[in-house]
């Protein structure tokens, strides 16, 4: 009785759990067997795809092919051998050199004559011709869909995938309501410098950050993780031979802006790396010494201090001593109810100037966006009329995606419905001041150095004293509310003093709008009629709060 191996396959292991086709491959060649008269002295199987190649059982298979004593091999079907051309060169080797016989059972042919080796190699060319043209299709299709803004891919740490029936777009990947607010604190914490992939890791474990499988989170996925841009709307695939990614616009909906994905770039390329810190402390580099030195955070018999390491001066401070002087300063601001009402009223004459100046930015915006289109259709023509290949044009095409983007994520930005938000968190933001002094101690490290940043250009501890200096638009605020408790008090006292709003909204006006040339860059202006309102950066302060 003549001596065959048997091989048999399926593409991945999921066929290999779910489907029966290893079994039935099994069967259908034990029967051949023993209806031929063959001995199968051993069985080679695997779950690989045949057209990538690197097969072990495979390779095994031929080793065992090779030796004398073996007559030839059996398969089901010609390409559950294999689906790619080196590996069917080695076939044809072992028929024409070796004298090996390859008996394929539907579709049988024998390769010990001219006729049975041509049927063979036409077979083993449909079979590559199906891997490749297959391929092709699947690329053409995730290109299509790529350009529609969906990612035919798992989705990052965050999103999880449309579930159909649920999702009005199930295609379209979601946000996980439980993991995305751990990936947007996870960006702001690595921006402000002060922790690394691994102090960010033991930190957003504590706090209860999980994978998708519910699994603490790996320190590799960090990585991973902050390098990724779909987190601000952007796809990043890379083709099959292409030596360099492509970017496509997404459609899923955002966690983080693309500004901080900037900024943490940055730090992880090492522009603006900052030094690490072993210990959160709350004011570290953030208050100065008389002598100019910053402070410096240490802890000694359970207490946190602020020393200055000058030898001339070594002025130290305890730290919960810094934090009443900080509260007490805040409560400096406490507004009146009178301003309150101001405000409205002055963030109620703003909103139609605003939008009036952002219908005029739209437009010039949509203008460049229809420069960026068309130079867009100009070079995949050019591609396609074959001045140069896709892979040189690359990287001038993901520059302009990545600036229509920028720009699609501008003309969001100045909705109507969003300037209506912004109203309401800068009325927010005043109402702030009411309540900060008396929960400043229960915020956390972070969100306290941006209210002192956001607050203050300037802190100097000039002995025990700590000396604080209010950025120009927060000195007009309290002058404008002083003002306006000032004027009540002395129509008061007239006879018929009548609206006291009325009569002080126009000297309130001049307070805010007085020296606005000596402002921060930072603040953001709202202009309106006669009168200025700078809301210095602080509405970030009151999404931490």
């Amino acid at each position: 009785m003549k001596k065959y191996v048997a091989y048999c396959r399926v593409s991945t292991k999921a066929q290999a759990e779910m489907d029966n086709s290893l079994p039935a491959q099994k069967r259908i060649i034990t029967e051949y067997a023993e209806r031929k008269e063959c001995e199968i002295v051993e069985w080679y199987s695997e779950a690989k795809s045949g057209f990538k190649g690197k097969r072990t059982q495979f390779t095994a298979m031929l080793e065992r092919l090779s030796t004398p004593e073996i007559e030839g091999v059996i398969f089901h079907k010609l390409d559950r051998s294999s689906r790619n051309v080196a590996d069917f060169a080695l076939l044809d080797q072992m028929v024409t050199k070796n004298k090996k016989k390859m008996i394929v059972i539907e579709g049988e042919f024998d390769t010990s004559r001219a006729a049975g080796r041509l049927a063979f190699r036409n077979f083993c060319n449909m079979a590559v011709w199906y891997s490749e043209n297959l391929s092709e299709e699947v690329s053409t299709k995730m290109e299509e869909c790529l350009l529609r803004g969906y990612f035919p891919a798992p989705p990052p740490i965050g999103y999880r995938s449309g579930i159909k029936g649920v999702d009005e777009d199930h295609k379209k990947k979601q946000l996980d309501p439980k993991v995305a607010p751990f990936v947007k604190e996870s960006f702001e914490l690595f921006a402000t410098g002060n922790y690394s992939a691994v102090t960010l890791c033991e930190y957003m474990r504590k706090r209860g950050m999980t994978n998708t499988s519910g699994n603490p989170i790996r320190q590799s996925m960090f990585y991973i993780m902050l390098r990724n841009p779909f987190y601000h709307g952007m796809l990043r695939w890379k083709k099959k031979g292409a030596t360099e990614p492509t970017f496509y616009e997404g459609n899923q909906d955002t966690i983080i802006s693309k500004k901080l994905f900037d900024q943490v770039q940055e730090i992880l390329d090492g522009r603006t790396q900052k030094n690490k810190v072993l210990h959160d402390f709350t004011y570290a580099k953030m208050i100065k010494c008389e002598c100019g030195r910053f402070l410096v955070s240490s802890i000694h018999k359970a207490h946190t201090y602020l020393e200055c390491h000058n030898p001339k001066c070594r002025q130290t401070i305890r730290e919960d001593r810094i934090e009443d002087q900080i509260i007490a300063y805040l409560a400096k601001y406490e507004l009146a109810d009178e301003f309150m009402v101001y405000a409205k009223e002055a963030i109620a004459r703003l909103s139609s100037k605003i939008r009036v100046d952002n219908q005029a930015k739209r437009k010039a915006l949509d203008l460049k966006l229809g420069q960026i289109d068309q130079q867009l259709e100009k070079l995949n023509k050019a591609v396609l009329d074959g001045y140069f290949t896709s892979d040189e044009g690359l990287s001038r095409k993901n520059e302009l995606t990545e600036l229509r983007h920028a720009l699609r994520l501008q003309i969001g930005e100045m909705e109507d419905v969003k300037e209506d938000v912004l109203w309401k968190l800068t009325m927010e933001m005043i109402q702030v001041f009411d309540y900060l002094p008396f929960k400043f101690k229960e915020l956390n490290p972070l969100v306290k150095r941006k209210v002192l940043n956001v607050l203050s250009s300037n802190r100097e501890l000039k002995g025990q004293t700590l000396l604080i200096q209010a950025i120009p638009a927060i000195e007009k605020l309290k002058a404008a509310n002083y003002l306006i408790q000032a004027q009540k008090l002395l129509l008061n006292h007239e006879p018929n003093g009548g609206d006291v709003l009325g009569k002080v909204f126009p000297l309130a006006e001049k307070a805010l709008v007085a020296n606005t040339k000596n402002s921060s860059k930072n603040e953001e202006v709202l202009y309106g009629g006669r009168c200025r309102i700078r809301t210095c950066g602080l509405l970030g302060v009151n999404e931490s709060l």
